[in-house]
């Protein structure tokens, strides 16, 4: 079984404006540890040889709505807006720390402004000008957020064209009024369940640390009993039959990174030794996906 997602890789990470975690998009780091230049430093360091094609050219695209940067995180955290596929490596301009046999960055700055890029002038994305991806990552917003129609639709226009489309904590939010999880199995933050029950039960909703849904695997909810409810509490109506690709959603924020070791271990077969070897070095557990199990 072979990967079926292009080299280079186009992995975009949404953030939705008003305020999302760090721990929310941190989950695309781990993607980026199947570069090959990561790749290949991390088995220099374990002392072992691999092929010099062995993992991804990545391209980063780091969107929002309007395009305008910097994007406002939590803890006074702020993210630019931009992307460069000339430079397909996201990291701080500053110096290297030795004696790792990779460039390893740490940036002294006070002001926790993070620069993705070190590309000169990078070109900023917004909904209308990035372009068709093969991943996208939606990190969590407020609980009361409410995507525009705008939003809605540039999700959509995107799940026709990604593989998989991942959302961590409350970043099933704008799925749900995107119409995207309709009639298909989800979890979300164990507090929101309930109320997601009621208002879009469409969504077979389930208390788990991740749930993957997609390509035959459908959801046993029928989604026409979902139309009174779900269109008066303003949720999206159902867009087009997205069978190509494969949806995943995490329920805390801190099990976006265990739904990112499952998927990488599930997408990527050709890579799995590289795979296993990335997720033991960094100590990332994939536990089961019942709340409790080891």
């Amino acid at each position: 079984m072979s990967s079926t997602y292009p080299n280079p890789l186009k992995v975009g990470v949404f953030l939705v404006e008003g305020g999302i975690q760090l721990l929310d998009v941190a989950p695309v780091d781990m993607l980026g540890m199947l570069q090959k230049e990561y790749v290949q430093g991390m088995a220099q360091m374990t002392n072992q040889s691999l092929p010099a094609d062995k993992g991804f050219d990545i391209e980063y695209y780091f969107i929002n709505e309007t395009g305008q940067s910097p994007n406002k995180m939590t803890g006074g955290f702020k993210i630019d807006v931009t992307s460069s596929p000339g430079d397909r490596t996201p990291r701080i301009p500053t110096v290297s720390i030795s004696p790792f046999p990779f460039p390893v960055s740490h940036t002294r700055t006070h002001t926790h402004h993070i620069q993705l890029t070190q590309a000169p002038n990078p070109p900023q994305h917004s909904i209308t000008t990035c372009p068709p991806l093969d991943i996208i990552l939606l990190g969590g917003p407020m609980p009361n957020y409410r995507p525009s129609p705008a939003v809605q639709q540039f999700l959509r226009t995107q799940l026709a064209h990604v593989s998989a489309f991942l959302t961590v904590c409350t970043g099933c939010l704008p799925a749900v009024f995107s119409g995207i999880l309709e009639g298909k199995r989800a979890t979300a933050p164990q507090g929101l369940i309930p109320m997601l029950r009621e208002q879009a039960p469409g969504v077979e909703w389930v208390e788990k640390r991740w749930v993957r849904d997609g390509k035959g695997e459908s959801s046993s909810s029928s989604s026409s009993s979902s139309s009174s409810n779900v269109l008066s509490s303003g949720f999206g109506q159902r867009g087009a039959d997205f069978e190509g690709c494969v949806v995943w959603t995490s329920g805390a924020v801190a099990n976006g990174q265990e739904m990112m070791g499952a998927f990488m271990r599930e997408s990527f077969p050709e890579l799995r030794a590289e795979v296993e070897m990335v997720l033991g070095a960094s100590d990332i557990a994939v536990r089961g996906t019942e709340y409790g199990a080891a």
